[in-house]
């Protein structure tokens, strides 16, 4: 996959992933315009988003409605050692079938994201 991202004005930035365009801005206090989220929020997004992703489709496959369900995304971080950690909450209705609970946990933690994560990806940065 291939992002071309170009810069818009000031620290507003354009993720251009085919058809789709993410914005990207700093807060105001960083000198942004604060009109959208900051690269390292879209990074913590990403992980509560593909757990929600794997919550809804196994959700859907089984016909229990969604209403009521939510993901949580928290992100800690130690004052010590400054090591992150991402806790992510499935909140469920009364409703969700106690019969799935552990295989909806099963699936939320074949999060593609986190799983790329863990797996200690390359990062490599050039010139051109």
């Amino acid at each position: 996959m291939d992002i071309e991202i170009k810069f818009i004005k000031n620290f507003q930035i354009e993720a251009n992933l085919g058809a789709h365009k993410i914005m990207s801005d700093q807060s105001k206090e960083l000198g942004g315009d604060g009109m959208a989220p900051n690269p390292y929020e879209y990074f913590v997004a990403s992980i509560g988003l593909c757990v929600a992703h794997y919550v809804n489709s196994f959700c859907k496959q089984r016909d229990i409605p969604m209403d009521g369900m939510t993901v949580i995304e928290k992100t800690l971080k130690d004052p010590a050692t400054g090591q992150v950690s991402f806790n992510t909450v499935i909140k469920t209705p009364s409703s969700f079938p106690e019969k799935y609970r552990d295989a909806l946990l099963k699936v939320a933690d074949g999060c593609k994201v986190k799983k790329t994560i863990l797996s200690g990806p390359e990062f490599k940065i050039s010139l051109e």
